[in-house]
């Protein structure tokens, strides 16, 4: 296992992130179990903008990016009834391809499970395709599906949440 840090991105971050999602993207729609994202719905203004809100997360192995999510206090299109300030939303979490397998998603999802407890959330959630395997890897890390899963934008989602 590499040495891993996780922390906040900063500008410097962007291009690494961006080169990450788009190229996950790409991964899943062509070698993966298909499409989650479009790599095109991908900029690098988009990613700074989420570096500002103090939204991206970064984690480095060896001093190298190497996975990302974006780390949210409120998700008004997948968990629209949600009282403000029960939770933290995770978003876009993503590991580049010569990383995967390490388990460096579970560290990503306990990093952003200790942020929730430390700002008083009581829930950890997410959304994402309704894949056995993906839903998997999440509840292997604490998660439950939560409610019938829903329809956005024509896609299906499951939502899933982790008790704090």
């Amino acid at each position: 296992m590499p040495h891993v840090e996780i922390r906040k991105a900063i500008k410097a971050d962007a291009v690494a992130i961006l080169e990450i999602l788009q190229s996950v993207a790409l991964w899943l729609e062509t070698a993966g179990p298909g499409k989650l994202w479009s790599a095109s719905s991908f900029s690098l203004s988009g990613v700074v903008d989420r570096i500002e809100a103090e939204e991206a997360v970064v984690l480095e192995a060896d001093g190298t990016v190497a996975a990302i999510m974006y780390l949210q206090g409120r998700d008004d299109i997948f968990w629209p009834d949600d009282p403000a300030g029960e939770a933290l939303y995770i978003h876009k979490l993503a590991i580049a391809r010569p990383f995967a397998g390490l388990g460096l998603s579970r560290l990503m999802l306990d990093w952003a499970a200790d942020q929730a407890r430390q700002a008083g959330r009581h829930y950890l959630r997410l959304d994402c395709a309704p894949r056995a395997k993906l839903i998997a890897i999440y509840r292997d890390a604490g998660f439950s599906r939560v409610g019938d899963d829903i329809v956005v934008e024509g896609y299906s989602v499951a939502r899933l949440q982790r008790n704090i």
